[in-house]
């Protein structure tokens, strides 16, 4: 079965490879950071999501900090992409630069209640560009329906696998997949105004952050739980924005590389 003929509310668009945490040798795959500079990568990393997400809905999302000072870059704009030749295509990092998130991250979010036809059971979308895209969806969406938007982050764990006793040594390799597991739990707090009535209102966000073994980028953001849940027209909007996005009211291939995936369903994941 062709792209085209899939339809767009699947809303899994993921590029032609696979997430970068268990790569097969080919001369694609990233070098492997020393274990130092992962550690560093990773802290960077986390900094960057806890200081910079309370700040969303004034400077968009920040996907990447100042190689000699650590700090975080803001967007130069923050206007939501629209579809052209060079749209799926990794960006082009400034060589002051350094990415927080892998250019293949996966975002995948189930809602408690499945939602009816055509919609999937689980929504995933794949690619630094329309993980991108799909952040600013969110706020430009909440921008305009709420007023006073404020974000707290109230909860951050940080998950590492426990070293395990063993009467034999680990192998080098394992030793190295044991140490390179690391996520991050995060909860956030979402208070804002009606605009229409002035009704506060509020939201308790839990999703989990996992890096990648091999790069220390962030290749994994499962939202695990949004309370109250999203209503249905959410979804709706969710899924013309989409649509307009890549073009039509389905996803084509368009100019080779610039569109080069397909769309997953979700179900069963």
């Amino acid at each position: 079965m062709s792209v085209a003929s899939r339809n767009l509310s699947d809303l899994g668009l993921r590029t032609s490879q696979p997430p970068d945490s268990l790569p097969e040798p080919s001369p694609e795959t990233p070098p492997e950071l020393p274990d130092q500079e992962w550690e560093i990568r990773t802290g960077r990393a986390i900094f960057v999501l806890q200081e910079t997400l309370p700040e969303f809905f004034k400077t968009g999302l920040i996907t990447s900090i100042n190689k000699v000072t650590g700090s975080p870059r803001r967007p130069n704009s923050l206007a939501t992409p629209t579809i052209n030749p060079n749209f799926l295509e990794p960006p082009v990092m400034p060589e002051d630069e350094e990415p927080i998130y892998s250019p293949n991250v996966r975002l995948s979010y189930t809602p408690p209640v499945e939602l009816p036809p055509p919609f999937p059971k689980t929504f995933h979308v794949e690619g630094f560009q329309l993980y991108l895209a799909s952040s600013a969806f969110i706020r430009r969406t909440m921008l305009a329906l709420y007023s006073d938007l404020n974000v707290q982050v109230t909860k951050l764990v940080i998950d590492t696998p426990s070293s395990r006793q063993s009467d034999s040594p680990p192998s080098p390799s394992r030793k190295r997949r044991v140490n390179r597991e690391k996520s991050i739990r995060l909860r956030q707090t979402v208070t804002g105004n009606a605009r229409l009535g002035g009704k506060p209102s509020e939201w308790i966000i839990d999703s989990t952050y996992t890096f990648s073994p091999v790069t220390g980028l962030i290749h994994q953001h499962v939202i695990n739980s949004i309370h109250p849940a999203p209503h249905q027209a959410v979804y709706d909007a969710l899924h013309l924005s989409m649509s307009k996005l890549i073009g039509g009211t389905g996803p084509t291939t368009t100019n080779g590389a610039a569109y080069n995936g397909k769309i997953e369903s979700g179900k069963g994941a």
